[in-house]
């Protein structure tokens, strides 16, 4: 089993529409520009294990609406999520941790942290399964 997505491994793979990383997977860490440009990407699930999102991982993904960035993820590149101009980022996280680069969300995309109890700001929880702003209520 693989622990690594290679820095650009899918870059500019246009037909790439989704990616479903299974739960008990070994994957520790997405390498830089990794999924770059894959823009009709819209779907991608990341299992628990990974803890490396490497710079512009995500950059160009221009159909990709949302994600889920696990909690145990200690360390993001900068420009992760760079011309993802529609993403919403879910963060595992009740705040951003001190390993992610100063401009992961380079672009200002929307950021929810991860709470049960917190009920204002940007927060979330999982409703149904689904990730789900507090603030929706």
């Amino acid at each position: 089993m693989y622990t690594t997505i290679g820095y650009q491994a899918f870059r500019s793979c246009s037909s790439l529409t989704a990616i479903v990383i299974p739960e008990g997977s070994r994957l520790a860490s997405i390498g830089g520009l990794a999924f770059g440009y894959c823009n009709s990407l819209t779907t991608i699930v990341i299992p628990e294990g990974v803890t490396s999102i490497g710079s512009s991982a995500f950059r160009g993904c221009s159909s990709l609406t949302k994600i889920v960035i696990p909690e145990g993820v200690t360390s993001i590149g900068e420009r992760a999520f760079s011309g993802c101009s529609r993403l919403t980022i879910f963060a595992g996280k009740g705040s951003k941790p001190d390993g992610w680069n100063s401009s992961w969300n380079y672009d200002n995309r929307p950021v929810y942290w991860y709470s049960e109890s917190q009920k204002s700001g940007n927060y979330w929880r999982y409703v149904d399964g689904v990730p789900t702003p507090w603030n929706s209520y």
